[in-house]
């Protein structure tokens, strides 16, 4: 006679209850993903100065639209503005003595040319007295002259050849010099450009706590823009659920800023690797594993556009967001 569930002793059921509740676990986990660790999430440029200096202006208000190439601050321009008059003195110096130098090996070349000649009119002179000197003509006496006279052109010749040599490089010395105080006025020129601090993208200017008066160092960020492309959500998934994603894929979606309505998105990409310890500079994205309490298994960042949401919503970054699909 068959035995029903319910007339079993109480260890068995038990443990077919255990059974079916593991069995139910096993099959929701398989089939079925969610995550309330999830969050809406832009681009975010951070705007810093290239250069330092006291700020004389904030032109913009906290949480407003801006324009790509809008002022966002000013910082004082006149500590830039004597700089590139400074170096517009110094490049014209530099170009003073490069036409000096050039003149110089103008000189030294005329010299050359001179010594050259006097060499080639001695050397005829040589050979004709020696002729002379042979046919007793011409005495001894001044063919050793003319052999001095032409001894010593020669090394004039080569005095004058040093010169020149030391001419033309003092013309590349000065010519480097000139390029040098070019690229300085460049320089300055691009700082002074710099100290008006302006939008490189069209976003949203978040919380700031610059002000005018306050001084700021290069390379120091002190605003940041939230841009308004590239809306997404991204959701840590545990491995054994991310692995089994697909880009393309459907999820359901639900914002705290619209906590009534579920969305439909799809899985943009899924990400195949984390740091596992919180590193600087942080390249791949690291997700801590603990709480207050407990030790969490790894999760991999998966990003999922929010389709049709756009269209009618204005997303915040940073917002909560949760996220299921079945597989």
């Amino acid at each position: 006679m068959a035995v029903g569930i319910f007339q079993l002793s109480g260890p068995i059921k038990v443990i077919i209850s255990i059974f079916a509740l593991i069995s139910a676990y096993i099959i929701w986990d398989y089939f079925f993903t969610y995550t309330a660790d999830a969050y809406v999430s832009a681009d975010v440029v951070l705007v810093a100065p290239e250069i330092s200096g006291f700020v004389t202006e904030v032109p913009v208000d906290r949480n407003r639209q801006v324009k790509a190439g809008e002022l966002l601050m000013q910082i004082d321009p006149e500590p830039f503005a004597l700089a590139v008059q400074q170096t517009r003195a110094e490049e014209a110096r530099a170009l003073a003595n490069l036409r000096r130098s050039e003149a110089e090996v103008q000189v030294a070349e005329a010299a050359v040319t001179a010594a050259v000649a006097k060499v080639a009119n001695l050397a005829a002179q040589q050979q004709r007295f020696e002729e002379l000197t042979n046919s007793g003509f011409v005495t001894q006496q001044r063919l050793d002259n003319i052999s001095l006279s032409l001894e010593e052109a020669n090394a004039e010749t080569d005095s004058a050849r040093d010169m020149l040599r030391a001419a033309a490089h003092q013309v590349e010395v000065m010519r480097a010099t000139y390029e040098a105080a070019q690229a300085a006025t460049a320089l300055a020129q691009y700082n002074l450009r710099k100290s008006s601090l302006t939008s490189p993208v069209d976003g949203i200017v978040s919380e700031y706590s610059v002000n005018p008066g306050n001084y700021v160092l290069e390379g120091v960020p002190q605003l940041a823009l939230i841009t308004n492309t590239d809306w997404r959500i991204i959701a840590n998934l545990v491995e054994r659920h991310a692995a089994r994603l697909k880009p393309g894929q459907t999820v359901y979606f639900q914002v705290s800023s619209d906590p009534y309505r579920i969305h439909k998105g799809t899985v943009r990409s899924i990400g195949r690797g984390v740091s596992r310890m919180d590193e600087n500079p942080r390249v791949l994205p690291f997700i801590p594993l603990t709480t207050a309490w407990v030790r969490l298994s790894q999760r991999f960042p998966v990003e999922i556009d929010m389709g049709e949401f756009l269209l009618n919503h204005k997303p915040m970054h940073g917002g909560d967001a949760r996220i299921f699909l079945f597989h």
